[in-house]
């Protein structure tokens, strides 16, 4: 299950041309299962014309915040390097009461290979709606990762409080190594179509696409949707 989230809410950001300008923004996300708020996960983004730099807080809510006592700190410090991606710092703490886990990835010798927060940037590179594939690592599995472009979509059958329309599309995960265990992963694997989409709006705050929502339909409490509450700091 966090695996799942964490995935999804690193996959929030906003699409721009070809070169990444100076931008600098933090958003609020929502997971919501079972008419209930399950997730919050709180995003900040920095970008300049070298490198960029993400954070990410995630924490239960709710019911689930019984269950999972724990919150964990993403924080993913990059460059550009001619039409790719270096990570010069990738660490996750996950708190559980007193105790804090860190773990932390090399990226020297997974050339051509990003972590999960790095795929905001990828996004923020896209500059069309064609399907697009990235090769991600999360230090126990190696995956690629294909974006599908499905067309328009109706944002008010996805949540009551969206409006308008958003580019959707489906994504496909393929471990190609490591650990292939897990449900999340067993999930994407065994599903005929890709239960996990995603959809994105043009947003006028920034002047670009965003990720405004995204689902996932887990086969045995029905879909899950993380959606996005609040937009703020947003400097250019």
């Amino acid at each position: 299950m966090k695996t799942l989230f964490c995935i999804l809410f690193c996959f929030f950001s906003f699409l721009m041309s070809e070169a990444v300008c100076a931008k600098s923004f933090e958003s609020t996300y929502e997971a919501q299962g079972m008419n209930m708020v399950l997730l919050s996960a709180d995003i900040s983004i920095e970008t300049n014309q070298t490198g960029y730099m993400i954070n990410t807080h995630s924490y239960a809510r709710g019911i689930l915040s019984l269950f999972i006592d724990s919150e964990t700190i993403f924080q993913t410090r990059g460059k550009f390097e001619q039409n790719r991606l270096k990570i010069i710092d990738s660490v996750m703490k996950n708190k559980k009461r007193k105790y804090i886990r860190t773990t932390q990835q090399n990226f020297n010798e997974k050339q051509g290979f990003i972590d999960y927060q790095s795929i905001l940037i990828e996004l923020m590179r896209l500059s069309d709606v064609q399907s697009h594939t990235f090769y991600v690592s999360d230090g126990k599995r190696d995956m690629r990762i294909t974006l599908t472009y499905e067309g328009k979509r109706d944002l008010s059958e996805i949540n009551s409080g969206l409006t308008g329309q958003a580019d959707a599309y489906s994504v496909q995960i393929d471990v190609i190594a490591g650990k292939k265990k897990g449900w999340f992963f067993e999930r994407m694997r065994e599903s005929q179509k890709s239960p996990l989409r995603l959809y994105m709006q043009a947003d006028e705050q920034i002047g670009e696409k965003t990720l405004i929502a995204a689902t996932f339909d887990t086969g045995v409490i029905g879909k899950l949707y993380i959606v996005r509450k609040e937009l703020k700091n947003v400097q250019n």
